[in-house]
Order: C-alpha cells, then structure tokens, then sequence
C-alpha cells in the first residue's frame, strides 16, 4: 500500500484503540456507578431503549452506508477529477434528505407504543429519537470522511463526541435527572461528532462536495437505492444476528436479567469491538485496492486480514475466559455474574464471527450486497427462531447457542462458498493458511480452561 494511505489507516486505528482503553477504564467505573443511581430495572429498561434505537436506524434503507465504498473507489479512479465523487454525494444527499419524513414518523411511532411497563422509559427515550431525526441527513459526512480514509481525524471527533456525552451523563446524574441523564449524554456525543465532522467535510474536502445540488436521475437512484436496499436488509439481519439476544431475554426473562446477561459479557464485548473496528478501518483502503490492483493481491490482503483478526480474537479469549469470572465480581457483584460456561460460549461465538466477518468485507468489496443480506437474514431468522425456543429452557445459554448454531450452519459455509467462487478456488484453500493459528489456539485454551478448573480466582 502507498505510505499515506497505511499512515492514514494505522493513526486512525490508534485512535481507535485509544478510544477502547478509555472506554473500558471509564465503563468499569460508569456501570456500577448507573447502577447505583438507576437500579437494575431501570438501568435494562435503557439497555433495552438503545436497542430500540438501532432498529429504528435501519429506516437508512442502508445509503449512507454505501457512501464510505463508493467515495473511495471514485477517490481511486479520480486522477485529480472529482466530479464522480461530486455526484455520489449530491445524490446521497438528496435521497437521505427526502428519508427525514419517515424516520420522524417511525420515531413517533416508537415512543407513543412504547409498552406500559416501559414508561420510564418513554420521554428520555423521545429526546433522543428527536435528535437522531434531527441529525438523519447530517450522517453522510462521517461516511465521507470514512471513504477518504480520513480515519485519524474521525478518530479524534468520536473520541471527543465520548469524551464529552461521559461527562454530561456523570454530571446530570448527580443532579438527579435519572434515565434524562443518559438522553443528555447521548445527545452531546451525537452533536459533537457531527458538528466537527461536518467542518472538517466543508473546509478541508470541500472538493467532495458539489458546488451546486445535481439533479437525481432516475437510473442513479435506482441503483442507490436498489444496492442500498439490500444493505439494509443485511443490516436488519444484524440486528438480529447481534441484538435481538438481549430484547428476547427482556421479553421472556425480564428486565432484570438483561443486567447479569450484559455485564458477564461487557469486557468481552468491547475488546471484540478492536478486530471489527480493524476491518472497517480496512475497507475503504480495499474498495479503493479493487480499481488499483489485481483480484489476486486483493485476496492476499484478505488472507493477511483474516490472519490478523484471528490473532486478536485469540488474545481476546485467553484473557475474557481467565479473567471474567473475578472481573465481573469485584466490578458489579457476584450476583451479576450468569457463569464461566456462558462465558465460554459467547468467546467462541465470536472467534466465528470474526471468521466470518473477513469473509463479508471481502465479498462486499466485490459487490455482493444481495448474496450477503440473503445470507445474514436467513442467519438471522433462524437464529431468532432458535432463541425462542433455547432461552425458555436453557436460559443465557439458549441465548447464545442460538445464534452460534444458525452462524455456524448458514453464514460461515455459504459467505466460503462465495468467495471461493470468486476466487476461483476451494473453501478449503482459503482455511488453509489458519490452521496453525486454530492448533495453538486451541492448545492455549485448553490450558486456561484447566488452570481454571484447578485453581479459583476470586479477586
């Protein structure tokens, strides 16, 4: 790769990764904290509201999310000719402007049906649906920062937008404003990022965006639409791959048991975030890579990628499955800690995931939008499914092998069998390089899990 585009991926992913520490040491304290202060039932009535939030986010009809691929493989064809990019902005632009209607209705929506039990919920919950409408359009210039791989100054803006929502949640909180607080800090990220994404797009990249608002053909935005469309199947898939674990646990368990379910995987969900964050940071550089280098070298880096990932993944399990068990004691109580078992289920649902997610990166590059919301919604249906009927008699572990087995029997071989067509190879050529990988992971697995049973760590 040219040295300013790894320069630019590698200050973006330390910021990122910076971004994760402060996370991670700011959660230990928050959690506990918001637990004090809201109580459990209060405190799973939010978690729950956030979740409401991203169903309502898939009214994207998934544009936005085009926008990052699509500015990079202009930004590689461009040779100082910036009109195509110009156009894909423009019309993005038009068609995110006319969403804003029914996104405000469906917010609506949202809040008025709320159920009974969720009323604590419904004014906070209404604050932040307001903005999220409000700031709908204003997406699209994250999404072209993201596409010119201008990752080390978005690093910066999420990190600041954090910074700032962690302190006006700590700060309403002491003042008394309950599940108001969470609203307000919510708002501040959300605000902060934008705005300075927005200056950072008007003044440095002004040559992305056209000097006059183009006209939307037809056929481009048929197009926009129709690959956008089944980006936003692929993201209601996810919702459900990666969501909907929580909403029916709340529905059959409870609010109160989404609190021991999320915090005996809190750690291990924001270290997971670090390989996908890698890969997201990594996409643009690989659209751009398909207008500039051959299909071979593309699966190269693709491999290298997977490789890498897995090494993290890897990391993340041996510490997540030594440590959970004292974490979650000493962070939020015995009691908020559902299991070494459960612990170890979840850790091995994203070592597949991960898996998988190298896989999906690389078929999107190539323009596989419909085969993979296909793919994730048939993962995601028979996954829920699944979870219907494990969560009643299993509990958080039906929750989980739910989701591991539909990943296992649809996304993982059918997302192979796409790539090795594309390639030109076999599933098993691409699996192959990872063995060594899976041999000595397994191997240290083992050992901890031994270790653990051996000897019991309770600080």
């Amino acid at each position: 790769m040219p040295e300013s585009r790894l320069r630019r991926f590698v200050g973006g992913l330390g910021l990122g990764y910076i971004h994760t520490v402060l996370t991670v040491a700011v959660g230990l304290w928050m959690t506990p904290f918001l637990l004090r202060q809201l109580g459990s039932h209060h405190y799973g009535l939010w978690l729950l509201g956030a979740q409401v939030l991203v169903y309502l986010a898939l009214m994207d009809v998934g544009i936005v999310q085009l926008v990052p691929r699509d500015v990079a493989v202009a930004a590689g064809r461009a040779n100082g000719d910036y009109s195509e990019m110009q156009a894909i902005v423009g019309q993005t632009a038009r068609l995110v402007l006319w969403q804003v209607i029914p996104v405000a209705l469906a917010g609506s929506l949202v809040v008025w049906l709320l159920p009974h039990e969720w009323a604590p919920l419904r004014w906070p919950l209404a604050i932040v649906v307001l903005t999220f409408v409000l700031t709908f359009p204003l997406r699209i210039f994250s999404a072209i920062l993201q596409g010119l791989q201008d990752l080390a100054f978005l690093g910066g803006v999420q990190l600041a937008g954090w910074a700032a929502g962690a302190i006006v949640t700590v700060l309403a909180m002491i003042g008394g404003l309950g599940l108001y607080s969470l609203s307000l800090g919510w708002v501040v990220t959300q605000g902060v990022s934008i705005t300075a994404a927005g200056r950072r797009v008007l003044t440095v990249h002004r040559y992305a965006v056209p000097a006059h608002w183009p006209s939307l053909a037809f056929g481009a935005a048929k197009r926009q639409l129709g690959n956008g469309a089944w980006i936003s199947v692929n993201q209601i898939a996810q919702v459900l791959l990666g969501g909907t674990d929580l909403v029916v646990i709340g529905k059959l368990l409870g609010p109160e048991a989404v609190v021991p379910y999320a915090c005996t995987g809190k750690l291990l969900t924001m270290l997971a975030n670090q390989p996908q964050m890698f890969m997201q940071m990594a996409l643009p550089a690989l659209s751009e890579l398909r207008t500039a280098a051959t299909g071979e070298r593309l699966f190269d880096v693709s491999r290298s990628m997977a490789q890498v990932m897995l090494l993290e993944s890897g990391a993340i399990v041996s510490v997540v499955l030594a440590v959970n068990g004292p974490f979650v004691t000493w962070w939020v109580g015995e009691a908020r800690f559902a299991g070494v078992g459960l612990t170890a289920l979840l850790l091995l649902a994203m070592l597949v995931r991960h898996l998988n997610l190298t896989l999906v990166y690389t078929l999107f590059c190539f323009g596989y939008e419909r085969r993979l919301a296909l793919t994730s919604v048939a993962d995601g249906v028979i996954g829920l499914l699944a979870m219907l009927v494990l969560v009643p008699p299993l509990g958080f572990y039906g929750a989980v092998l739910g989701a591991l087995s539909s990943l296992c029997l649809v996304s993982l071989p059918a997302n192979l069998v796409a790539l090795a067509r594309e390639e030109g190879g076999s599933p098993a050529a691409f699996l192959r390089p990872l063995a060594p990988w899976l041999k000595r992971c397994a191997v240290v697995i083992a050992g901890v899990g031994g270790v653990n049973g051996l000897w019991g760590v309770h600080s």
